[in-house]
C-alpha cells in the first residue's frame, strides 16, 4: 500500500477517523498497531513475519541488556549478539546476491573461477528503516540512554509506526517511543494547519512534481547518444525527481503523524542550498545522517581521533557505508566514497580560506554555487548502477559537447516543475517554523494548502509511480 494511491488514501481517512473516535492512549496504540500491521501486510504481507521478528528482537534483548546492566560484559555481549542476527537478516534479504557475485569476481581476478548460486530473494520493503531503527534503540538502552521498554504494544508500535514504517524519517525511541508512552493532548487548529500543510505540500512534491519529472529522467537516461548537456540535464531533473520524491514522502509521513498527535522528526531542510558537502548532509536525509554519525562515525572514534588520517578514515568508512546502506551495489559505494571525498576536500579547502572572507555573502553564494553542482553530479553514481556506464557517461562528460538543443528541448519540457519546485521550497520557511514544528499564522495560510491540493488535482501524472526509497 502507498500513501499515493486511492487505496492508500482511504486507509489514512479511515485510521484518522476511528483514532480520533478512541479516548484513552490504550485504545488509540492498539488501534494503530492494528493499522500498521495491516498496512505492512497490504504491501508485504509474506514479509509481515519478518516484522515482527524484529519486533520481538529488539523487545527481549533491550529487557535483557537492562537486567544485565550491572555486568556489563554479558550485556555487550547481548547487544553484540542482537546487532548481529539484526544485521544477518538485513544482510541475507538486501546484500546475499551482491556479496556472492563480488566475492565471485574478486576470485576472477586472480584466475579463480568459482561458481555460487545465487538467489532470487524479494527485498522487504522498508526494512533497512525498521531494522536500523531497532538497532539504534538497542544501542540507546545499553548506553542507559533510555530505559528498556516493558510494554510490548508500546514497542511494537515504536517499530511498526505505519507513517514513517517503510521510508522513514528513522526515528530514536527518545522521540517517538516517549510520545507513544504519554497520553496525547486533544488535536489543535494549528496541529491540524500544520499537518495538512505538509501532506499537501508532500502530494505536490510527489505527484506532480517527482512523478512528472520521472518520464523525462527516464528518457534522458535510456538515450542511445549521450552527450554532457544531455547527461547534465538529465541530473539536474533526476536530483529534483529524487528530492521532490523522498523529502514528499517525508511531509506526507510527518504530516500524518501530526493529525495523530506525534511530531515525528524532521528529514529534509532544503538540502539544495547547502554551502559545504557538510552542510548537505545535514540537511539531506537528517534521520540517516545522524544515525550513522551518532552509531558509526562516533563509534569509530570520529574528531576526537589522534591523527588527521584517522579522523578522515572515520569519514571515509561512514560515508561508504551509509551509500551501501541505500542498495546491494558498487555504484551506491562509490556514492557514498565520492560524498566522504568531498566532505574531506571542502574541510581542507576551507583551511585555506582566510576567516573573514568565509562569512561573507559572496563566499556564502559560492558554497552554495559550488555545492550544488557537486551534488548534482554525485547523482550520477546514484542513478547510473553499472561501472562500465559510469565510465562512459564520465567520458562523455569530458568529450562529447553536442546535443545541446536535444538538452534544452527536455529542459524546456521539465522547466515547468523545477519553477514549482523552486517556488515549494522557497516557500515552506514563509508558513512553517520548520525546527519548532508550528505553524505561522499569517493570512492566505488557508489558501495555498487548498491552491496545492488544487494543483495536485490538475496536474498529478498519470502513470503513478512507487516512492523511490521504498526499494532501500
Amino acid at each position: 500500500m502507498s500513501f499515493n494511491s486511492y487505496g492508500g488514501l482511504l486507509f489514512i481517512a479511515t485510521v484518522l477517523v476511528i483514532y480520533h473516535v478512541l479516548r484513552t492512549r490504550r485504545q488509540q496504540n492498539s488501534f494503530l498497531l492494528l493499522a500498521s500491521f495491516y498496512f505492512y501486510a497490504a504491501s508485504s504481507v509474506i514479509f509481515t513475519g519478518l516484522l515482527l521478528g524484529v519486533i520481538a528482537i529488539g523487545y527481549a534483548s533491550a529487557l535483557k541488556i537492562s537486567a544485565l546492566h550491572r555486568a556489563e560484559r554479558s550485556a555487550r555481549w547481548v547487544l553484540a549478539c542482537a546487532i548481529t542476527v539484526l544485521l544477518i537478516l538485513l544482510g541475507f534479504f538486501k546484500y546475499y546476491n551482491f556479496f556472492v557475485e563480488s566475492f565471485a569476481a574478486t576470485l576472477s581476478v586472480f584466475g579463480l573461477n568459482a561458481t555460487f548460486s545465487t538467489l532470487n530473494i524479494l527485498l522487504p520493503i522498508g526494512i533497512s528503516f525498521y531494522i536500523f531503527q531497532t538497532i539504534g534503540y538497542i544501542v540507546d538502552v545499553a548506553r542507559r540512554d533510555v530505559e528498556a521498554e516493558r510494554d510490548l504494544i508500546d514497542f511494537s508500535l515504536f517499530v511498526s509506526f505505519f507513517p514513517q514504517l517503510v521510508a522513514g524519517p528513522i526515528e530514536r525511541s527518545r522521540n517517538l517511543l516517549q510520545q507513544i508512552k504519554i497520553e496525547r493532548a486533544r488535536i489543535t487548529l494549528g496541529d491540524v494547519q500544520y499537518g495538512t500543510f505538509l501532506i499537501a505540500q508532500g502530494y505536490l512534491k510527489k505527484v506532480v512534481i517527482a512523478d512528472n519529472l520521472a518520464p523525462i529522467v527516464d528518457s534522458i537516461f535510456a538515450h542511445e547518444t549521450l552527450s554532457a548537456p544531455l547527461i547534465i540535464v538529465g541530473l539536474l531533473l533526476f536530483a529534483i525527481q529524487i528530492y521532490g520524491d523522498f523529502s514528499g514522502y517525508t511531509d506526507i509521513a510527518r504530516g500524518l503523524s501530526r493529525l495523530l498527535g506525534f511530531r515525528i522528526l524532521l528529514n529534509f531542510n532544503r538540502p539544495y542550498i547547502a554551502s559545504s558537502p557538510s552542510n548537505f548532509w545535514r540537511r539531506w536525509h537528517i534521520s540517516l545522517s545522524n544515525w550513522f554519525t551518532e552509531y558509526v562515525y562516533f563509534s569509530l572514534g570520529g574528531n576526537r581521533s589522534r591523527t588527521t588520517l584517522r579522523r578522515s578514515s572515520n569519514v571515509m568508512t561512514t560515508m561508504a557505508l551509509s551509500g551501501l546502506w541505500h542498495g546491494a551495489s558498487a555504484n551506491f559505494i562509490l556514492w557514498g566514497i565520492y560524498h566522504g571525498v568531498m566532505i574531506l576536500l571542502a574541510r581542507s579547502i576551507s583551511k585555506l580560506i582566510p576567516t573573514a572572507f568565509q562569512r561573507t555573502r559572496l563566499a556564502h553564494i559560492l558554497g552554495v554555487a559550488i555545492t550544488f553542482l557537486l551534488m548534482i553530479y554525485g547523482w550520477l553514481y546514484f542513478r547510473i548502477t553499472e561501472f562500465d556506464q559510469i565510465l562512459i557517461y564520465n567520458h562523455a562528460l569530458l568529450t562529447v559537447w553536442d546535443g545541446f538543443p536535444a538538452a534544452l528541448a527536455l529542459l524546456a519540457q521539465g522547466g515547468i516543475f523545477l519553477i514549482f519546485w523552486i517556488l515549494v521550497d522557497s516557500l515552506e520557511p514563509y508558513w512553517l517554523d520548520i525546527h519548532a514544528q508550528d505553524i505561522r499564522p499569517r493570512m492566505g495560510l488557508s489558501l495555498y494548502i487548498a491552491g496545492m491540493f488544487f494543483l495536485v488535482l490538475i496536474l498529478h501524472a498519470e502513470d503513478p509511480s512507487a516512492f523511490i526509497y521504498f526499494r532501500f
